[in-house]
């Protein structure tokens, strides 16, 4: 992870960004720009969530992983020494992991950082496109879960909300955040369209809805708490 200034590294507070409303930065890496959504410095608890966009040709230089490093592949397709993700490719690479990540053809990835909680932890690719999803009838939704919550601290998924359906209120006792990739998911406070990513701090509730289009989002929740 890199060193940066701290950018909503508040975890007890509610964090919205649009990210069609921000400019894409240059990075220290040729052809490769980012989007800071939120940066942590923390030794036990650092933590940066970017979009990636590498132009075509583009690669991030050689590396074995000191932290966690999760992507999902928002648009296009990347590739390491592992394998090739296609657009909405989930993939967890554990600390440890020697790779080198570069697009042919462009891409644009969401991309987490993390000081990992424990240690490990095994390699997962999910492609969501091809993978088993899981109907949620009574929430309105479909369901594609990316890695597991064994002990309450975090866990993942793409969730993918009918249209006019109605959450009912609640609030997430280990905090979640999400990014949106198609539609439109609207609560009591605001609307969330596609690009936007928003943090829901522990404890604070919301009834979330949609109108007359699906909303698909990648959810994650926990890592504020522990």
């Amino acid at each position: 992870m890199r060193v940066a200034p701290n950018v909503n590294a508040d975890a007890n507070k509610v964090a919205v960004v649009d990210t069609n409303a921000i400019d894409w930065e240059p990075t220290e890496w040729p052809g490769i720009e980012r989007k800071v959504l939120e940066f942590v410095n923390d030794p036990r608890k650092g933590r940066e969530t970017s979009l990636l966009r590498l132009a075509p040709g583009a690669s991030l230089p050689a590396t074995t992983l000191v932290d966690r490093m999760d992507l999902f592949v928002v648009q296009g397709s990347c590739a390491d020494e592992h394998g090739t993700y296609g657009e909405h490719t989930f993939v967890r690479n554990p600390p440890g992991l020697a790779h080198t990540l570069a697009s042919a053809s462009g891409c644009v990835l969401y991309v987490k950082w993390r000081v990992p909680i424990r240690p490990g932890g095994e390699r997962i690719v999910i492609d969501a496109k091809s993978a088993q999803w899981l109907e949620f009838p009574h929430r309105g939704a479909d369901v594609l879960h990316l890695y597991p919550n064994r002990d309450g601290i975090e866990t993942g998924r793409i969730g993918h909300v009918h249209v006019q359906r109605r959450i009912p209120s609640h609030d997430h006792s280990i905090g979640e955040e999400t990014f949106v990739l198609r539609g439109k998911l609207i609560d009591e406070f605001q609307e969330y369209g596609a690009g936007v990513w928003f943090r829901m701090p522990c404890g604070v509730a919301h009834a979330p809805y949609t109108q007359g289009e699906r909303c698909m989002m990648l959810i994650r929740e926990g890592d504020l708490v522990w």
